[in-house]
């Protein structure tokens, strides 16, 4: 999977590397999102941040971007969040154009991925299968696979 969500001594969720990996990440006024890959160094990762199911990407609550590292990490510090219910969607900009590229049918052409690691099949996924419950202090991990 690609979301850990850490800080205040727990892990939500894991499948990305451990729980020391990204606690040093942490800031206690911030939530950070980090977006691991290991095929984009060097190149623009864009993060949206939702906490409205009724504009679920459509309208951001935050949009915000981070060039990949030597370590294949992408990470941005989201002050200003609330405790509460985000769904974040991240995408690996390729090409440098700013946007999600598609292909004919509407299927993106660039690695993407929505909190949850949840994987649109026929239809968009929902506010509410892609939301995760974090707060300030914690460490979003999504991973981008290729």
């Amino acid at each position: 999977m690609a979301l850990l969500a850490v800080g205040g001594g727990s892990a939500v969720a894991d499948s990305a590397p451990g729980y020391d990996a990204y606690a040093r990440l942490s800031a206690a006024d911030a939530i950070v999102l980090a977006v691991h890959s290991e095929v984009g160094k060097g190149r623009e990762v864009r993060l949206a941040v939702y906490d409205d199911p009724a504009t679920f990407l459509e309208s951001p609550a935050s949009r915000h971007h981070a060039k990949v590292g030597d370590d294949g990490l992408a990470v941005v510090a989201v002050r200003g969040l609330k405790a509460g219910e985000y769904s974040i969607v991240a995408y690996l900009d390729e090409n440098g154009d700013g946007k999600l590229n598609r292909n004919a049918l509407g299927k993106p052409k660039e690695p993407f991925i929505f909190s949850n690691d949840v994987k649109p099949k026929l239809k968009k996924p929902s506010f509410d299968e892609t939301k995760v419950s974090v707060s300030p202090g914690e460490v979003v991990v999504l991973t981008l696979k290729s």
